[in-house]
C-alpha cells in the first residue's frame, strides 16, 4: 500500500480530495462511490485503490473511553424526565404565582369568590 502526505486543510473532504487529485483518480470515479459531498465517498474511492490515508479521529468521552460510531439510540420522553423533579418545579411555580399574586388585592386568585357570611341576632 502507498501512504502518501495529506494536503493541508480545514476541511477533511479538502485533504482527501487532494490525495485523490495526486494520484490521478477523477470526479467521475468517485461518483461511483457515492455523492461527490460526502467525505465517505471519497475515503471508499482512495480505500478501493489501495491508499492510505489519515482516519477519521476516534472520538473518546469523558472517562477516557472510545466512543462508538453507531447511531445512538432514540431516548423517549419516560427516560428523559425525571418526574420528582417535575412535580417540585411544578408546585415551586404555582407556589410563587400564589405568593406574588397574593401581594395584588384585586387579582388575587384566592378572592375571586368570595363568601361573605352575615349572621344576624334577633329581629
Amino acid at each position: 500500500m502507498e501512504t502518501l502526505a495529506p494536503f493541508k486543510s480545514s476541511r477533511r473532504i479538502d485533504e482527501l480530495k487532494a490525495i485523490a487529485e495526486s494520484c490521478n483518480l477523477t470526479k467521475d470515479q468517485a461518483r461511483q462511490f457515492g455523492d461527490l459531498r460526502a467525505t465517505a465517498t471519497w475515503e471508499k474511492l482512495l480505500s478501493s485503490h489501495g491508499l492510505e490515508f489519515d482516519r477519521k479521529p476516534e472520538i473518546t468521552s469523558i472517562d477516557g473511553s472510545t466512543v462508538s460510531n453507531e447511531i445512538p439510540h432514540q431516548i423517549n420522553l419516560l427516560e428523559w424526565v425525571d418526574f420528582g423533579q417535575a412535580l417540585a418545579l411544578a408546585l415551586a411555580s404555582v407556589g410563587c404565582a400564589l405568593l406574588i399574586l397574593g401581594q395584588f388585592p384585586r387579582i388575587n386568585p384566592l378572592n375571586l369568590f368570595p363568601v361573605k357570611i352575615t349572621i344576624q341576632v334577633g329581629k
